[in-house]
């Protein structure tokens, strides 16, 4: 009957559902970060690169695949799954972050704050396997949030190219800053220009002298 083939249709299709594939695909035609490398490392470049400073070498894919010790089971943040290869991911982002700001001129002062703060970050990480470790020296959250930070920094520095507000600064005045602050109130609390009348002093006004009783009329 129709009935008993439709049920034996349904069977079918969640039999094979359970069972789809053996592999799982990163994206089309696009591959897998995590089993190659664009950048091809030979172990003799390797010898010759051992004592300059990590962010002047050339990516390393292997040496990130390894860490020590074990993995957490849940990262305890909503949506946020565990990483299964912390370290090459954060390197790989720190990589691409010092890659954007070449080109931001070094008067934009934020420049020298990423700079540092992602070459501080990639000596941990290149010279820490264990991921616990390398939470408590960075002490910015879990690893998965320093990767979130990472992604967000990059595409800050992406927009900041697009801007240029360094731009917009080049003929700023600093004592404009200070009568912004000088003004700021509860209702424009971000240094807005306000009525200046508004902290005027309020002195009485003056009154003419009209004549009155004196000592010598009493």
């Amino acid at each position: 009957s129709k009935r008993e083939l439709g049920v034996a249709a349904s069977f079918m299709k969640k039999r094979f559902t359970l069972v789809k594939t053996f592999f799982r695909t990163y994206r089309v035609n696009k591959p897998n970060p995590y089993i190659t490398s664009e950048v091809k490392v030979s172990p003799v470049e390797l010898e010759k690169q051992k004592d300059m400073p990590v962010w002047e070498r050339l990516f390393d894919h292997k040496k990130y695949m390894e860490h020590e010790g074990p993995l957490k089971i849940s990262t305890g943040l909503s949506h946020v799954d565990v990483e299964p290869f912390p370290r090459l991911k954060l390197m790989k982002l720190y990589y691409m972050t010092l890659d954007e700001i070449r080109d931001i001129p070094d008067t934009y002062t934020y420049k020298g704050v990423v700079e540092e703060m992602t070459k501080f970050r990639m000596e941990v990480v290149d010279t820490t396997k264990d991921i616990r470790k390398i939470e408590q020296k960075i002490a910015w959250g879990i690893i998965e949030e320093l990767i979130l930070q990472a992604h967000n920094e990059l595409k800050l520095m992406k927009i900041a190219k697009q801007y240029k507000p360094w731009e917009y600064f080049r003929d700023h005045d600093e004592s404009i800053n200070k009568e912004f602050l000088m003004k700021m109130n509860v209702q424009m609390m971000y240094g807005e220009p306000v009525d200046p009348k508004e902290y005027a002093r309020n002195d009485k006004p003056a009154r003419e002298k009209t004549a009155g009783f004196t000592k010598s009329s009493l």
